[in-house]
Parts: structure tokens; C-alpha cells; sequence
């Protein structure tokens, strides 16, 4: 396999990983009536791939790169168009903070008027954030504070900001071959330095707190951190108990870094995910675009090897397979084809942030020279975060 070759097989995992990690979990989202053990014949993916498709579209028809207010523009009406006429011909399951954000972006709004702040906590905007790794993979801090920026319309509320951009980061840095502890502890820096990396986050009318009005960048490391730290000594359903309620962004993603950490197979995972997570579908989908990213297309039923011992083939099975195929293609074609470049701007809520990123190049520079061993976030309290 050619260089060519191996990362397109990685985007396309992403992607795949996505779709079939979401129609895992979709029969048994928040009703464990049985154990879910592969793809059923008709499971079918759900708005969380509607929506990171959607993105995925917007991308490819305003880059956001080139100007960041088209790609919004473009994103917005691929929402409502989503809204209106669903990838798949049905809505299935949507949010009710996605509906009405998008109702309103329908009616006009600007998409930083539509999203909610003091309680936009849930995980609406981090279940469609991998796309945005799989398009940017050559820069995954540039992913970082897209991926960020994507929460805005809907979840306006600096922690599931940064969930989504974490989980664009950790698709993007996957694919672009950095360890899983390395990328894991680069993701958490990004979100430590939040005041430089995140380009638009509510500061006047959302106080930093823990409290169910606030919001707590500290709150989102600590618990990042603690999916990391916790995969090798925790039960998931210990984990789950003790990580908070996964349908708000910042467990579910912690939910998803604690699978991708506690597993070496793509699989396994995934099912295992599935059965132990509240909110199966958004959090399977959450690990399930990490996983694909790490172990590409052709990790996704590895483990089953020639015989499939009865189950189908899920990157058969999944449903609009061919659609997936051809958004897998054009957004590696895209990924190749240009980037951002140096002196890049990023429209913040009152100020430009300016990217030094090398064309075609890493953007190590965006973490200075030094690796971080620890991080100290302050909040209501003090927690020491190590790895």
C-alpha cells in the first residue's frame, strides 16, 4: 500500500467508523433490552451522521480555509437543508437543542445568535466533529479550532465547544500518525490554552463554573484526562457511573477517549461501547470515527478475519455505503489538494486569531518545544491532571 493509499484508507475509516459506530448503538439507545452483537438488518445510522455528513458537504463547497464566514454560511444551509430533507429520507432521533438551532437559522438568525449557551452542554455538536479531522488531518490544531467552531450554532457553551474540537483533533492527529497518548496529551494542552485556541466561546453571559448555567473548560480536562487514566484499572461500567451523564458533551467524549484507550481493535470496542453507554448511538459514533481513524478502513472487522462466523460484513451492511465511499474520496482528495497556509485567519467573537501553519505541513509548532507531563486547572477547586 502506498503512502497515497494508506491515509485515504485511514479517512475513509473515520468515516465509516462514524456510520457504523452510530447504527451499532442507535437499537438500544437509552434502553438496554438486549446485547447488541454486530449491525442487525435494519439498523440504520442516525442525526449524528446526518449532521457530520452535512459538515463533511459544507467543506467541500466553501473550504473553510479559504474564507471561514462562507464555510458558516454554507454549513448553516446544510443544516436547514437537513432539517428539511434528511440524508437517508428520515429524521432519526434528532435533539431537541439541534431543531431548534437549526429552526432558527431557518428563520434568518446568524449562526452566533442561534446556538444555546448556559445550557448547551449536551453532545450534539462534538457526535459530528470527525469529519472535520478527517478534511484537516495535515493540521490537527487547525482541526482543533474548527472542530470548535462548528459547536457555535447549536451548543454555544465553552464546554461542548471544546468536546467537538477535542474530537476533531484526536481524528485529525490519528490519521496523522501521532501515538494515541501523544494525541491525547497535545488535545488536552489545546483545551488548557482555550483563551488563544478556541476562536468563539460565550464571555459575557455565562459565568465559569461547575454550576448547570456555567461552563468549565477545567471541568472538560479533568474529565478528558480521567478517560485516559481510567482505562486500564476501571470497568466500563464503573467508569460510566463515575464519569457523569453521557449525554451531555464532555462525559461522552471522556466516554469515547476511555474506549479508544482501553482497546487495540476496532470491534471489540465499538460493541463494547455500545452495550455500556446510556446514549449508545452518539457515544459509539463519537469512538467509532477515533477508532477509524486510528486503525483505517480495513481495521473495521479485522478481528473476524475470513469468517465472519455468521454476521455481516458491517462496511457492507452499513447503510448509503456508496455515498460513504464517494464523501471518503472527495474528502481525501480535498485533504491533498490545499490547506491552510500561513497567516491564515480564524473569525473569533472579537478578535482574528492568527494560524502559523506550514502548507502540507505539521503544525507541532502550535504546542511550543516542550511536551507537557501535567496540566493544573483551576476551578472551584485544583485538580492535578497526569499521564
Amino acid at each position: 500500500m502506498d503512502d497515497q493509499q494508506f491515509y485515504f484508507d485511514l479517512v475513509k475509516g473515520a468515516i465509516f467508523g462514524q456510520a457504523i459506530g452510530d447504527a451499532l448503538g442507535h437499537p438500544i439507545e437509552f434502553q438496554k433490552t438486549h446485547v447488541v452483537e454486530g449491525l442487525e438488518p435494519d439498523n440504520k445510522f442516525t442525526d449524528d451522521t446526518q449532521m457530520f455528513c452535512a459538515i463533511g458537504e459544507a467543506m467541500l463547497e466553501a473550504p473553510p480555509h479559504i474564507d471561514i464566514e462562507k464555510f458558516m454560511e454554507a454549513l448553516s444551509q446544510r443544516f436547514i437543508d437537513w432539517r428539511n430533507n434528511p440524508l437517508g429520507g428520515s429524521h432519526r432521533a434528532p435533539g431537541n437543542t439541534c431543531m431548534e438551532a437549526v429552526r432558527k437559522l431557518g428563520t434568518g438568525r446568524h449562526w452566533r445568535q442561534t446556538g444555546k449557551t448556559a445550557q448547551g452542554k449536551g453532545n450534539g455538536s462534538a457526535m459530528r466533529a470527525g469529519i472535520i479531522g478527517a478534511r484537516y488531518w495535515k493540521q490537527p490544531a487547525y482541526a482543533f479550532r474548527l472542530g470548535c467552531l462548528i459547536s457555535v450554532p447549536t451548543h454555544n457553551n465553552l464546554e461542548s465547544i471544546l468536546a467537538s474540537g477535542m474530537v476533531a483533533f484526536l481524528v485529525a492527529a490519528s490519521i496523522a500518525g501521532r501515538e494515541w497518548d501523544e494525541a491525547v496529551a497535545d488535545g488536552l494542552e489545546l483545551c488548557s490554552a482555550f483563551e488563544n485556541n478556541v476562536p468563539d466561546y460565550p464571555t459575557n453571559n455565562v459565568p465559569f463554573n461547575n454550576g448547570r448555567d456555567g461552563q468549565s473548560p477545567w471541568k472538560a480536562i479533568m474529565l478528558f484526562a480521567n478517560g485516559f487514566i481510567r482505562a486500564t484499572d476501571t470497568s466500563p461500567e464503573e467508569f460510566v457511573k463515575g464519569n457523569g451523564n453521557d449525554f451531555t458533551a464532555v462525559p461522552a467524549v471522556a466516554e469515547a477517549i476511555y474506549y479508544n484507550t482501553r482497546h487495540d481493535m476496532f470491534d471489540e470496542m465499538v460493541l463494547e461501547c455500545a452495550n455500556n453507554s446510556d446514549d449508545s448511538d452518539t457515544i459509539t459514533a463519537i469512538t467509532g470515527t477515533i477508532a477509524g481513524a486510528r486503525w483505517g478502513f480495513d481495521g473495521i472487522n479485522e478481528d473476524w478475519g475470513g469468517d465472519l462466523d455468521g454476521q455481516k460484513d458491517w462496511k457492507q451492511s452499513i447503510e448509503m455505503r456508496e455515498y460513504l465511499h464517494d464523501l471518503s474520496r472527495r474528502i481525501f482528495e480535498a485533504s491533498i489538494e490545499d490547506a491552510p497556509t500561513k497567516e491564515t485567519k480564524e473569525v473569533g467573537a472579537s478578535v482574528e486569531h492568527t494560524l502559523d501553519i506550514d502548507e502540507f505541513g505539521s503544525d507541532d509548532e502550535a504546542f511550543g518545544d516542550e511536551k507537557v507531563d501535567s496540566i493544573t486547572v483551576k476551578d472551584d477547586e485544583e485538580f492535578e491532571v497526569e499521564f
